[in-house]
C-alpha cells in the first residue's frame, strides 16, 4: 500500500521478519531436539547416580551391622546361626543372615536387603504382593528377653522373595580374626548378579538373560562392601593377571569372590535358597 512506504525503515524491517521462514523453523526445532536429548541423558545419569549411591549405602549399612556383630558376639555369623535363626535345617540363604543381624537389633531394615529400583521387586510388587514390614519375629517375655526368633515368612518368601543383595556366612570353625586381620579385602556382600562359576566368572548377569540371577543394575557391574565398610564399584573382577581381588592368606588374585574369603571356600556367599547350587563342595552365586 502507498502509505507502507512512508514508513521507517526499521518499521518496514520490522514486519518483513514477522514469523520465522521454513528453514528458521527447521534450525529451531533441530535445536530444541538437541537440548531434549541432552536433557534426557543428564536425567538418566541423575537417576542412576542415585541408585548408585542407595545401593552403596544399604551395602555400608550392612557391612557396618556385619561387623558389630562380630564385635560383640565374638565370631562371624557362621551355619549354625542361620539353622537356629530359620528353626530348623535353614536351606542357607541370604534372608537369614539378614535376620540374625536383625534378631540382634544391629539392622532391621527391609530396605537395605531389598532395593526398590530393582527390577524383581518392582515385579514382585506388579505381581499384587506387598513388601513385608519386618525381617524378624521376634517374641519377649515380661522382662524384654527374647524367647523365640525367626526369620519372617514375610520376608523368606515361599517363592523367592526378591532380594538385591548377596552376603557372607562362615564355616563354624571360622573366627573374628580370620576376617579382621584383612578387613579390608574380606568382601561381606554385594549387589546381586555377580558370576562365581565357570560361566564367565567375575561379571554381572544382564537381567534379560536370567532373571532369577541377573544383577540389580545390569550387566554393566556391581558393588562389593568389605568388611572395613568401604564399597567399591566394579563393571567386572578382571580375568588372568588382571583379576581384582585377592585370594585369601595367599598373594594370587582371583575373580571368584568366595575365594576371597577365609577356610578356601568353607565360608560362603549366599544368594537365595532357590538359585543356589553346588560345585564340588563350593556353593556358586550367580551361576548359569
Amino acid at each position: 500500500m502507498e502509505w507502507e512506504k512512508s514508513l521507517p525503515l526499521s518499521e518496514k524491517i520490522r514486519r518483513k521478519r514477522d514469523g520465522f521462514s521454513l528453514v528458521e523453523m527447521v534450525v529451531i526445532l533441530t535445536i530444541l531436539g538437541i537440548l531434549m536429548s541432552v536433557a534426557f541423558q543428564g536425567v538418566n545419569s541423575l537417576g542412576e547416580a542415585a541408585r548408585k549411591a542407595k545401593a552403596i549405602s544399604s551395602l555400608k549399612a550392612i557391612a557396618n551391622a556385619y561387623r558389630q556383630y562380630m564385635e560383640d558376639t565374638g565370631h562371624p555369623i557362621r551355619w549354625k546361626e542361620l539353622d537356629e535363626i530359620a528353626a530348623g535345617p535353614s536351606g542357607y540363604d541370604a534372608t537369614l543372615i539378614a535376620a540374625v543381624l536383625a534378631k540382634g537389633g544391629y539392622l532391621n531394615a527391609v530396605e537395605a536387603w531389598t532395593w526398590d529400583f530393582d527390577y524383581r521387586v518392582k515385579k514382585y510388587i506388579t505381581d499384587g504382593n506387598s513388601l513385608p514390614a519386618k525381617i524378624c519375629d521376634i517374641q519377649r517375655d515380661g522382662t524384654g528377653k527374647i524367647t523365640s526368633a525367626k526369620v519372617s515368612a514375610n520376608f523368606r518368601g515361599k517363592n523367592g522373595f526378591p532380594i538385591s543383595v548377596c552376603a557372607v556366612v562362615a564355616a563354624n570353625t571360622c573366627t573374628n580374626d580370620d576376617f579382621f586381620n584383612n578387613a579390608g579385602e574380606i568382601p561381606i556382600a554385594y549387589s546381586r548378579g555377580l558370576r562365581d562359576g565357570n560361566t564367565t566368572p567375575g561379571t554381572w548377569a544382564d537381567g534379560k538373560i536370567n532373571f532369577d540371577l541377573g544383577g540389580v543394575l545390569g550387566s554393566k557391574g556391581g558393588f562389593i562392601v568389605f568388611l572395613d565398610g568401604h564399597v567399591e564399584w566394579y563393571n567386572n573382577l578382571g580375568t588372568g593377571d588382571k583379576c581384582t581381588l585377592r585370594k585369601y592368606g595367599t598373594t594370587a588374585m582371583t575373580n571368584k569372590i568366595y575365594e576371597a574369603l577365609p577356610k578356601g571356600g568353607n565360608s560362603i556367599v549366599l544368594t537365595q535358597s532357590l538359585v543356589l547350587s553346588w560345585k564340588g563342595g563350593v556353593l556358586d552365586c550367580g551361576t548359569f
